[in-house]
């Protein structure tokens, strides 16, 4: 074993070594032959002899690059120099280029002039160039040239040819299951450049495998960021001489990690970075640690991976996209402890989002989780802790993501990494096919593709649409009619295209008869207005707003109603409007072009439909859960249904502003009989307010359309999309200093009328003497005991039957004064069970207790 090691030892110092007959396949600078051409065979070659094989050895020449010289034969409009040395002997040989007056560019060739490497900056200046590496005997050329080329002017130059030392691997001896190898040390900008990675400083080792093993190697680093390569020795010839291995970063570190099986054989590893020498630390360390893996305890360790990605392979820049996965254990064991967790991440250029941690319990081995059917296999199931990440790439380009789960114990020790790479292309708007549209009686043609002539890389992605007369395909468009086509098609392509796939209009019920509506415009202002309008008309045929004149309390059952009725009326409008847009969709596939004012209707209805119908539909999933519930709204799954509604900040000042935009007489009374609603069910509140911030969001939501498109929002187009100029804010009312509630009563089993309080917060307070008998007298007041808040009395309850069976409520408060809310009369048929509420009143808040006055008991 000594003797092969030390052979391993020997040969490896000559593992990279370049042939002056034979490219060398390992670099990943090395490019196919180039063959010198006719114009280079004319320039001179100068000749600087035979370097001698001891280390420090020097082959030197000045120049000068006048602007006139021989043509590079690599770079365009540049000058350069072409200069031939010879070696006897394999050796480690660097050259470097200098010039204080240019960016110097040097290329290395074989003695038929196939380019070998090349640099640009890997010299000892910032612009200076350096190649070093291993070459066999024989005779090559250097090419010296400049990256700005003629236009910088003349310019200096020296070359320098030296001999240096070979980079002597560090031999860490064998590696079994009973000793692991660890070894630290550093990197400076004189250290051996790497094999692989031309200008990067490395360091070399080789170790013994005796017999073939799973084998981790890591190569960690506090303040560099590591790259990992290992390959086999090539003097002993047991497996095809190159990388078998390589990692930059593993774990979503900046450290590198292999683990992989390895034959029985000697190993060479190169310890590099991925930073190259003129931007590395003067003095960087580094540990690498090699271990043998124990497979089998491995197998019935945990192992979680990323088993499947559903990514695009195209998205437009500034669209959030899902990306969908699967994951799952395959290992044969669940977490070693309960703070065991896993992350999941999806990361790249400039993108990052995450999900977790998630704890062990959710890892029983053999479980998998999928984020949608397509990721989904036969045994999969889903979770709500594992969702879809949602990516947004705004530089168009080739880019990348990576998608990966990272477990950690509990204390935070790595226990497995794994991830997914998926390309992808970022393009600056939609592509699609020819489509027909009209544009004032005007047939078009347009299109949207990829631009595959693009020159600047950064401009990879650039999509280009085209718009063409069908009639006269050379005639000259204006830029509006231009922008209307683009549009026509873009609503054609993006919204009209699998209109009925999209989720919250899949979602949607159809009613047997239709009830046409007209919107006039996907402006939030425009939105609100027209629903506003209808939702009043639905309103005023209610009793609600008799019961409110009435003075009496809402029954929550009536609201119930009410948000039933409503879900009545949107499968009837989307019913026609569903009908509308299957009567285009039918045109279109019979070769009809899409009008500009067809499409405009198609946007306009389409933002209703997602904005205004379909918020409306929760409150009544949630209402017809609760009345088919044994517990009705005190079942669980209902509360649960209540508790994950998303809460948005709704402004009631844009239902108002709505109303009167829709010419609505009666605005305030709708607006006061809305606080009341809302106190009497919560659910209510879910209707009004998830339309209302939906809605605020379709601005931004047309502004992004247009964007896409490429379309200039700023010219006349925007008339037609601009949201409408809000109301002047009123001023918001400095709080009052009294307590604001409203007396509650609900009608228990055995007839008797159970009171309490609710304050304006929703807090509840129920005193502990509240029931009114079913045999009082008429016409008398009964009163509860004291209503406490926060142990001191705020007042009592009153409530009294009339002769007509209904019953007043009112409120005494501290000081002794009655108070009768506008709203205080129980209807006589009560709903059993059902809270009522009085309207709100104001009770004057008691004084605070004086610092030597003990609180009430």
């Amino acid at each position: 074993m000594a003797v092969a090691l030390l052979a391993g030892v020997l040969a490896f110092g000559g593992a990279g070594a370049a042939s002056a007959q034979e490219p060398v396949l390992i670099s990943e600078e090395v490019t196919t032959q180039e063959e010198a051409t006719t114009e280079e065979a004319n320039c001179e070659t100068i000749d600087l002899g035979l370097l001698d094989s001891t280390p420090g050895s020097q082959l030197t020449a000045s120049g000068r690059w006048t602007t006139e010289d021989c043509d590079s034969r690599f770079r365009a409009n540049s000058d350069a120099h072409t200069y031939r040395f010879e070696i006897d002997a394999t050796g480690r040989i660097r050259v470097d280029l200098n010039s204080s007056d240019a960016d110097s560019y040097l290329y290395l060739l074989d003695a038929d002039g196939t380019r070998i490497s090349e640099n640009d900056d890997g010299g000892v200046g910032a612009l200076d160039a350096r190649i070093e590496r291993e070459l066999e005997a024989g005779v090559y050329q250097l090419e010296a040239t400049t990256t700005a080329g003629r236009a910088r002017g003349p310019a200096d130059f020296e070359v320098e040819v030296t001999q240096v030392d070979t980079c002597e691997p560090e031999a860490l001896g064998a590696l079994t299951p009973e000793q692991d190898i660890e070894v630290t040390g550093f990197w400076t900008p004189e250290s051996c450049q790497s094999i692989f990675l031309t200008g990067h400083p490395s360091q070399y080792f080789v170790f013994s495998l005796p017999e073939g093993a799973r084998v981790r190697v890591d190569l960690t680093s506090e303040i560099g960021d590591t790259v990992l390569i290992v390959a086999p020795i090539v003097a002993l010839r047991s497996v095809v001489p190159g990388q078998v291995a390589h990692n930059d970063d593993a774990a979503g570190t900046r450290n590198s990690r292999i683990e992989q099986y390895f034959p029985a054989d000697v190993y060479g590893i190169e310890a590099t970075t991925y930073r190259a020498r003129d931007l590395q630390g003067p003095l960087v360390d580094f540990t690498l640690t090699l271990t043998i893996v124990d497979e089998e305890a491995q197998q019935s360790s945990p192992l979680l991976k990323i088993e499947e990605i559903d990514i695009p392979t195209e998205v437009v820049a500034g669209d959030p996209f899902p990306v969908n996965f699967r994951v799952g254990n395959l290992g044969g064991d669940s977490f070693p402890d309960e703070e065991s967790n896993a992350i999941l991440y999806a990361i790249g250029p400039r993108v990052f989002d995450r999900t977790g941690p998630l704890f062990s319990h959710l890892w029983p081995a053999g479980v998998s989780y999928h984020t949608n059917e397509e990721t989904a296999s036969a045994s999969s199931t889903t979770t709500p802790q594992v969702v879809p990440f949602s990516v947004t790439f705004n530089n168009i380009g080739s880019t990348w993501l990576f998608t990966a789960v990272l477990v950690s114990d509990g204390d935070d020790e790595e226990l497995g990494f794994h991830g997914l790479w998926h390309d992808l292309m970022v393009l600056s708007g939609p592509t699609y096919d020819p489509v027909l549209v009209d544009v004032d009686g005007v047939v078009y043609s347009v299109s949207a593709a990829l631009d595959e002539d693009v020159e600047d890389e950064d401009d990879e992605g650039t999509v280009i649409t085209t718009v063409t007369s069908v009639d006269d395909p050379e005639a000259e468009i204006d830029a509006e009619t231009e922008a209307r086509a683009r549009y026509a098609a873009g609503v054609r392509t993006q919204l009209l295209d699998g209109i009925f796939d999209r989720p919250e209009i899949a979602a949607l019920p159809q009613a047997a008869v239709p009830n046409p509506v007209t919107v006039p415009s996907p402006s939030s202002g425009a939105l609100l207005r027209t629903a506003a309008g209808r939702f009043a008309v639905l309103v005023n045929s209610s009793d609600l707003l008799e019961t409110l004149s009435n003075g009496e309390a809402i029954s929550p059952v009536a609201v119930e109603d009410l948000i039933l009725s409503t879900a009545e009326r949107v499968s009837e409008t989307y019913a026609s409007l569903a009908a509308s847009w299957q009567s285009l969709l039918e045109q279109i596939e019979g070769g009809g072009a899409l009008s500009f004012a067809d499409a405009f209707a198609v946007h306009s209805e389409l933002a209703y439909a997602e904005s205004i119908l379909s918020p409306a539909l929760v409150p009544s999933t949630i209402v017809t859960a609760a009345r088919a519930a044994e517990q009705g709204w005190d079942d669980p799954e209902v509360q649960a249904m209540l508790a994950g509604q998303p809460s948005c900040n709704a402004n009631l000042t844009d239902l108002r502003d709505a109303y009167e935009a829709a010419g609505v007489e009666n605005v305030d009374e709708l607006m006061a009989l809305d606080t009341e609603l809302r106190a009497a069910s919560p659910v209510y509140g879910l209707l009004i307010d998830g339309a209302l911030c939906a809605a605020a969001a379709t601005d931004a939501t047309n502004h992004r359309f247009l964007e896409r498109l490429e379309i200039d929002d700023s010219g006349l187009l925007l008339e037609l999309f601009a949201p409408e100029e809000p109301a002047e804010p009123e001023e918001e009312p400095e709080p009052d200093p009294p307590i604001e509630l409203r007396v509650m009563a609900r009608l228990g089993e055995d007839g008797r009328i159970e009171h309490g309080v609710e304050l304006a917060s929703g807090f509840q307070i129920l005193p502990e003497r509240r029931y009114l008998p079913s045999d009082t007298q008429v016409g008398m007041w009964y009163s509860t005991l004291d209503v406490e808040l926060s142990g001191t009395s705020i007042g009592q309850i009153r409530a009294r039957r009339l002769a007509d069976g209904r019953i007043e409520l009112g409120f005494r408060d501290f000081e002794g004064g009655n108070l009768i809310p506008d709203i205080a009369y129980l209807p006589a048929d009560l709903d059993e069970g059902a809270w009522y509420r009085s309207s709100l009143i104001e009770v004057q808040r008691p004084p605070e207790p004086a610092e030597d006055e003990e609180e009430p008991a």
